[in-house]
């Protein structure tokens, strides 16, 4: 048996069964470029900016009673608490993150809510960088994502590999003749 033979036999082993997955990679990497198409605006006030500066920010647990008080009222929820914020301290303004996608922004320095989103395109990211997984089997060090990650990039690497040799060896025999 040939080397190119070898390397075909791998190439169509390995794509046959990979196929479904890099299908989905494919797929979702493409939804993610609309991504924004994928959130809805619950609640927006334009008339709200951001402090310039967060020189006079009220204290974390103040804004979050806060942020989450108008989250119920405007998305009728009922959270009690939010998961992870982000301070943006050139904009002046926090962001609370939320279960199921939620998110609201408010001003630093008033508690003042500017912006209410639901994002449904984390579901989306999720499936295409194998965090899915994690959350399916209940890992908390993404071991699963880690996993998937690994074995998909190695094998696009050697389906990158093999199918370069298998084009160009018969190329390359063709020049030798």
């Amino acid at each position: 048996m040939s080397v190119l033979h070898n390397f075909r036999s791998l190439h169509k082993q390995f794509a046959s069964v990979l196929f479904v997955f890099f299908f989905l990679i494919g797929l979702t990497g493409s939804l993610l470029s609309f991504k924004s198409a994928f959130t809805k605006v619950i609640f927006e006030n334009k008339l709200i900016s951001a402090e310039s500066k967060l020189a006079r920010i009220l204290p974390l647990d103040s804004l979050e009673k806060i942020a989450t008080a108008v989250l119920n009222e405007k998305a009728n929820t009922n959270f009690k608490k939010s998961e992870k914020l982000e301070i943006k301290i050139s904009k002046g303004t926090i962001l609370f993150y939320y279960k199921d996608a939620y998110s609201i922004q408010i001003n630093g320095a008033s508690g003042a809510p500017i912006l209410i989103e639901k994002k449904f395109g984390g579901v989306i990211q999720d499936i295409h960088d194998g965090a899915i997984l994690d959350g399916l089997f209940a890992n908390k060090l993404s071991l699963s994502k880690k996993v998937y990650s690994i074995i998909m990039g190695l094998s696009l690497l050697l389906l990158t590999i093999t199918g370069t040799y298998m084009w160009y060896k018969p190329k390359m025999l063709k020049n030798k003749r």
